[in-house]
């Protein structure tokens, strides 16, 4: 994230915190759509992830005079949507423990109904098998790769979302882009690689 983008939330925040609805607003239409599609990626119920995001914002109102700044507005977000969401879940269907227990919800990467390329069939191909790989990884590293070139939270940041060392996200993430890497080294040259890569997490 940016410096200008940084001291931009910083100051959207600080509105938001003295009381501006001009703010709150502002805040809910730029982060709803991401906060919607990464609570999708764990449930296909989407009258709970619209509740839980409703009950968000509502707390977040509610609590308004105790929350602390921030100068990342997506991250904090994030790191509250988790938490409201495991616990949900974890009262339905599933028993969450552990970040990599194989209990915990699916974290899943689905094709779309329309083609991202239209009548390019090469590209579409590509991006077919890429988001194979993609979905060939572990639940963990498909998430942290998610909120990586998704959400554009850093490693530490996703550390924090998560509630596991920089350094687990750091070796996660690399051992994800080797796995992904390994799909397609007889394929496109590395450069072509990056492109599609981030092509493909944008059209998410």
């Amino acid at each position: 994230m940016k410096l200008e983008e940084r001291n931009s939330d910083s100051r959207l925040w600080q509105d938001f915190l003295n009381g501006s609805k001009i703010a709150f607003q502002s805040i809910y239409f730029a982060h709803y759509r991401f906060l919607y599609n990464y609570c999708r990626k764990f449930t296909n119920d989407s009258a709970l992830v619209e509740d839980i995001i409703q009950d968000l914002f509502v707390t977040l109102l509610v609590k308004r005079g105790s929350l602390s700044q921030t100068d990342n507005i997506r991250f904090y977000l994030f790191c509250s949507i988790r938490r409201k969401l495991f616990k949900t879940l974890n009262t339905k269907q599933y028993k969450v423990t552990d970040l990599f227990d194989n209990n915990n919800p699916k974290f899943l990467f689905e094709e779309s109904v329309e083609p991202a390329y239209g009548d390019d069939e090469e590209q579409n191909r590509l991006r077919r098998k890429l988001l194979a790989s993609v979905n060939r990884l572990g639940e963990r590293q498909k998430e942290i790769v998610y909120l990586k070139y998704h959400s554009g939270l850093n490693s530490k940041e996703i550390a924090e979302v998560l509630g596991v060392s920089h350094q687990t996200v750091r070796n996660t993430l690399c051992n994800s882009l080797i796995k992904i890497r390994k799909d397609f080294e007889d394929e496109i040259p590395k450069g072509r690689m990056v492109v599609l890569f981030r092509s493909f997490f944008y059209e998410l």
